[in-house]
């Protein structure tokens, strides 16, 4: 359950829109605050909130690149049509995980550190979650478009655990006794 809860604090500090390099912490510390808000509003549905809430978290994320690196090798033996399909259905489960654990959050303290470089196209952003007895640390990863100033998150680490990592090492261990195929049905939600 806690590591729910750090995946949905995690995915809280995600902007609107992906984010030019200088502006990454404000954005997500104003993010922060914005979905924090929609969370505590008690005249809101947990539908809503959920609706609302995924409004403000997709568009910084590339479910694609996300895809591309859970599947690991996997994704290049794919047609252009079994990466497109794999890659809708990966990011439903991600929105449906992310909708599960709004449920989860309970007024915690985020804070937003500085964002540090740690490649010319990459980018780590640490975020502290704040509880009554403990602080934990959630470091969302960030690439940069090419071509543009535009940065996107395509990892989240929880407690030291890669998020895409996770997902390459299950779908490697499914792929080695199943289909893909199979492996897509399994995404179906």
């Amino acid at each position: 359950m806690f590591k729910k809860l750090l995946l949905l604090l995690a995915i809280i500090v995600v902007g609107a829109h992906a984010i030019e390099e200088q502006n990454i912490q404000s954005v997500m510390a104003q993010k922060t605050k914005q979905m924090t808000k929609i969370l505590k509003d008690k005249s809101l549905s947990m539908r809503e909130k959920e609706k609302r809430c995924i409004k403000i978290v997709d568009p910084v994320f590339s479910y694609k690149t996300m895809a591309k690196i859970a599947l690991g090798k996997e994704w290049k033996k794919l047609s252009k049509a079994e990466k497109e399909t794999f890659t809708k259905r990966f990011e439903k489960k991600m929105k449906h995980s992310y909708i599960d654990k709004l449920k989860l959050y309970k007024n915690q303290k985020v804070v937003v550190e500085a964002p540090k470089k740690v490649k010319k196209n990459r980018i780590k952003l640490t975020t502290k979650i704040i509880g009554n007895n403990e602080t934990y640390k959630i470091v969302n990863s960030f690439f940069k478009k090419k071509h543009t100033n535009q940065w996107y998150i395509y990892d989240v680490n929880l407690a030291g655990v890669s998020v895409m990592q996770t997902y390459r090492k299950q779908f490697a261990a499914f792929l080695k006794t199943k289909s893909f195929q199979a492996l897509l049905d399994s995404l179906k939600i």
